[in-house]
């Protein structure tokens, strides 16, 4: 049984190897708080998620499960507004609530990245915490919210801004929360912000490329299950893409009736709701979109939050249904997601590389060296704590800034193999090769 949980279901997710980005996670958080702040300016995010880190591993340790059980608790965290959110945002009763969050627990995007040691997880527990804030008018709870999340995440910004926008909209102003805790939020945030362009220089050196046109048909079902396959081709599965397919057709399909609901029946109070959910799940992915033909920056994990926000959308929809509708549309939503979680355990699971690591471990002598690719330095040095390890055949200057330049110097770089006895451990693919100079 335990086999088959840590196997065959999401828990598998828990106990994998590290990849680089987790590893990156781990060697910044184990950093000074001082350090920390200074390496992040020269990375690509801000440092709260690393602060959080650097105390949790002091208190439970640094292995796999521990570093990615606080993205577990952001993700219950997360479960727990949403269950506010339908119930004093909703109106719903706590029965129906409860049934609801089944969808939300089982969301691809949103179970994956609960078990991986980055910051998404937080970034859609404190997004989400940042619209309950805004929908309640509770002023303390956005302000912490909202900077909260943008020390976490760039990307926090686009929600600033859609507040902004929403309440530019709004013709009852007294409805919502005052505009100056927007500005308070983002003017806090804006000291970060220089130091980050001073230290960064805002590289251009980023490897998100231009997205496809074709690729907006499928962008709710993108949104909704964080596939990232047209990102990775090698990885692309047709299966999976077969369930994305269906599962944006049927998304559509929920929204386009919810326009024409809100757009002729719905009361002020109903349509400005409507109106929100759809800047939140849809519209801050739309112009992402967009603005990625300009400057790539679309990538659907950095949109984790809006996820949340769609789901809420639909829901909001599916209650002004009759209710062998929303069963239907519940039951076909809840199906494909399951589906698609089983078939995403086999197209995003991550390599198996504990046992070469283990027997490098054991073979190399005190003075031997490992050497790794740049995208493998950072997990490879994770798994083998005890030995040197380098970025082999490559200059420091050519080493990408988005694979973690900020926590690499350049005696972490060797162009040339030591010399007999001294033996270099060369790791590439999976495996290893063993070499010298005579």
């Amino acid at each position: 049984m335990l086999n088959w949980l840590f196997t065959k279901t999401p828990l598998l997710y828990l106990v994998q190897p590290f990849w680089r980005d987790e590893a990156f996670s781990y060697f910044m958080a184990k950093k000074s708080i001082i350090e920390i702040a200074f390496l992040t300016a020269k990375d690509f995010n801000p440092p709260l998620y690393y602060f959080l880190l650097h105390f949790w591993m002091k208190i439970f340790g640094s292995s796999e499960i521990a570093l990615r059980s606080l993205s577990i608790m952001f993700f219950w965290a997360n479960i727990s507004i949403i269950f506010l959110f339908l119930i004093e945002i909703f109106k719903m009763k706590e029965r129906k609530a409860t049934f609801y969050l089944l969808i939300f627990i089982v969301n691809p995007i949103l179970l994956f990245y609960a078990f991986e040691a980055r910051m998404y997880s937080m970034l859609a527990f404190l997004a989400t915490l940042s619209f309950y804030a805004f929908f309640k008018k509770n002023e303390r709870l956005y302000l912490f919210a909202m900077i909260a999340g943008l020390f976490t995440h760039y990307f926090m910004v686009l929600i600033a801004f859609s507040h902004l926008l929403i309440l530019k909209m709004s013709k009852n102003k007294s409805e919502n929360i005052k505009v100056k805790n927007i500005y308070i939020s983002l003017l806090t945030f804006l000291p970060w912000v220089i130091f980050f362009v001073i230290q960064n220089g805002l590289s251009s050196n980023f490897w998100i490329q231009k997205p496809n046109f074709s690729s907006i048909f499928g962008l709710l079902g993108i949104i909704y299950s964080g596939n990232e396959s047209s990102f990775y081709p090698t990885a692309t599965n047709q299966t999976i893409e077969i369930n994305l397919i269906y599962l944006s057709i049927i998304l559509m399909f929920i929204v386009l009736i919810g326009v024409f609901l809100y757009a002729k029946r719905s009361n002020r109070v109903s349509q400005t709701i409507f109106e929100t959910l759809a800047f939140w799940g849809i519209g801050i992915p739309l112009f992402v979109w967009l603005f990625s033909f300009i400057k790539p920056i679309y990538f659907p994990r950095y949109l984790i939050f809006a996820s949340v926000g769609l789901l809420f959308l639909i829901i909001f929809i599916l209650e002004k249904l009759n209710n062998k509708l929303q069963i239907i549309f519940m039951v076909a939503l809840i199906i494909l997601s399951i589906n698609y979680q089983k078939l995403q355990i086999s197209y995003r699971k991550k390599a198996d590389i504990i046992n070469v690591l283990k027997e490098i471990d054991m073979l190399a002598g005190k003075k031997d060296r490992v050497y790794a690719e740049e995208l493998d330095y950072f997990t490879v040095q994770y798994y083998l704590k005890n030995k040197k390890v380098y970025i082999y055949d490559k200059n420091y200057k050519d080493i990408s800034t988005f694979n973690g330049k900020a926590l690499i110097n350049k005696d972490q770089v060797a162009l040339n193999l030591p010399t007999y006895p001294q033996k270099a451990f060369i790791y590439r693919d999976g495996s290893y090769t063993i070499s010298a100079l005579y």
